[in-house]
């Protein structure tokens, strides 16, 4: 029975030191951030980032389907990441804003797939500089 109590406190002892072991690393993304006068859950806001790259995935092999990616899933959250970034980097909402257009361009007069692919990518990752200016830390692409 004693070395069954012992067990267990030794148990119990090991997981909260590792347990403190994990959290004394970076802060864990906030659930919700402000922005542009809104609380917006970080959930959504790396939904909008992968969406971008899931059509940057897609075009290389249909246009259509990564059109309705962007559009159905990150064009207007984009929106909503520039106006934000207004109020705490005006150029950065700017460069936000460009590459988003550029990739609509794209969308209008299409260019090969392989070319939207890389404006997209360009996109994904001045989306993920936008977002770490809110402390979201979102995910890269991955490599096509």
């Amino acid at each position: 029975m004693r070395s069954r109590v012992l067990l267990t406190a030794v148990a119990v002892a090991a997981l909260a030191a590792a347990g403190a072991a994990c959290g004394s690393g970076k802060k864990p993304a906030p659930a919700v951030v402000a922005m542009a006068g809104q609380t917006v859950a970080t959930a959504k806001l790396l939904s909008i980032a992968a969406g971008i790259c899931d059509a940057a995935r897609q075009a290389g092999g249909d246009v259509d389907a990564a059109r309705q990616t962007f559009f159905g899933q990150s064009h207007d959250g984009i929106h909503l990441i520039a106006r934000g970034l207004q109020d705490v980097d005006r150029d950065a909402s700017a460069t936000l804003l460009e590459a988003k257009q550029k990739v609509e361009a794209d969308f209008l007069t299409p260019p090969p797939g392989p070319q939207i692919a890389a404006d997209l990518r360009r996109l994904a990752g001045v989306t993920r500089s936008s977002l770490a200016r809110f402390k979201v830390s979102a995910d890269a692409c991955p490599a096509a």
